[in-house]
C-alpha cells in the first residue's frame, strides 16, 4: 500500500471569501488531528502567514507557500510526487471558464491525488455520504475504484456518525436482441442487483440506493439533491491530451451540477485515506 503522509493541502485565494475550504479544512484536521499547509495563489504572503498562524492558535500544525496562478499546477505535482498529502482541499470556483477548462477542473483532470472540493459550509455530521459508482462495468480499474469510493465514504459516514447511501446511473435502453438492454425496468434492477452484491462483498450496508437511467453527470446531481447529500464521493479516470480538452471527464462535468461538497478519487490513489480516516 502506498503510504500518505498525513497532512492535508489547503489551496486558496483572495477569491475565495468565504473562506469555505479553510472552514473544512480545520474541521478534517481537528477531528483527526493532521496537519495543513496553505497554498496561497498568489502573492498576499501577509494573508497567507496570518492564516498559517491563526490556525496554529488552534491547536493545528500549519505551513504556508506562495505561488502565481501560472505555476499552480506545476507545484501541486511537486508537492504531490515529495510529500504524498493526503488530501487536497479547496473552494469550487463558481467562475465561468468559457471554453477553457476551469481551474477546478485542470486540477481533478491533471493531479492523481485526491481532491475535496467544496462548495458549503454545511456539517457532513449526521447527514448522508453519498458514493456514485458503477457496479456493472467489466472493467478492472473501474472496479477497483468501485471499491475505493465506497469504503472511503463508508468510512467518512462512519466518523461523521452519517448515512452511507450510493448512486448508480444506469445506461439508456438499447436497440438489439438481448432483452436486458430493452427495458429501463430490466436495466434499473440489474444495477440495483450488482449495487447489493458489491457492498455484500464489501461487508458494507447502504441506508439508501438511487438507481437511475440517464448521464451520471444528471443522475448522480439528481440523486444526491433527493437524498440531501452533504458529500458525494465520485471516482475520475481523466482524460488527457486533445481527448480530455474536448470532451473532459464525468467528475468536471458533475462538479458545477452538485449543491454539496464532492470529493474526487482515482483508482490506486484513494487507500491512503481509509488510515487516515481511521486515526
Amino acid at each position: 500500500m502506498m503510504l500518505f503522509n498525513k497532512q492535508l493541502l489547503l489551496v486558496m485565494d483572495q477569491q475565495d471569501q468565504a473562506c469555505l475550504a479553510l472552514q473544512r479544512s480545520r474541521l478534517i484536521a481537528s477531528r483527526l488531528n493532521c496537519s495543513i499547509e496553505i497554498v496561497w495563489v498568489g502573492d498576499d504572503a501577509e494573508k497567507a502567514s496570518q492564516l498559517a498562524t491563526q490556525l496554529e492558535s488552534e491547536g493545528i500544525t500549519a505551513s504556508f507557500r506562495c505561488t502565481p496562478k501560472s505555476k499552480l499546477l506545476k507545484l501541486l505535482e511537486r508537492l504531490w510526487v515529495k510529500q504524498r498529502f493526503g488530501l487536497l482541499i479547496k473552494s469550487c470556483d463558481p467562475r465561468k471558464s468559457g471554453f477553457m477548462t476551469s481551474l477546478d477542473g485542470q486540477i481533478l483532470r491533471d493531479l492523481p491525488c485526491p481532491v475535496l472540493m467544496v462548495k458549503h459550509d454545511h456539517l457532513w455530521h449526521e447527514g448522508v455520504v453519498m458514493a456514485a459508482v458503477n457496479p456493472l462495468t467489466t472493467d478492472q480499474h473501474q472496479q477497483q475504484l468501485n471499491d475505493d469510493l465506497l469504503k472511503v465514504a463508508a468510512q467518512i459516514a462512519q466518523v461523521t456518525d452519517s448515512s452511507l447511501a450510493g448512486a448508480v446511473a444506469c445506461p439508456s435502453p438499447m436497440m438489439g436482441a438481448d432483452p436486458q438492454s430493452q427495458s429501463t425496468a430490466l436495466i434499473e434492477k440489474q444495477a440495483r442487483g450488482a449495487m447489493e452484491l458489491l457492498l455484500s462483498q464489501l461487508k458494507l450496508g447502504a441506508e439508501a440506493l438511487a438507481v437511475g437511467e440517464g448521464p451520471a453527470e444528471h443522475w448522480i446531481p439528481k440523486a444526491a439533491d433527493e437524498l440531501e447529500a452533504r458529500l458525494v464521493v465520485i471516482g475520475t479516470r481523466a482524460h488527457g491530451g486533445l481527448k480530455g480538452a474536448l470532451l473532459g471527464n464525468t467528475a468536471e462535468r458533475i462538479l458545477p451540477r452538485l449543491d454539496c461538497d464532492i470529493l474526487v478519487l482515482r483508482a490506486g490513489f484513494s487507500e491512503g485515506l481509509v488510515p487516515i480516516l481511521k486515526q
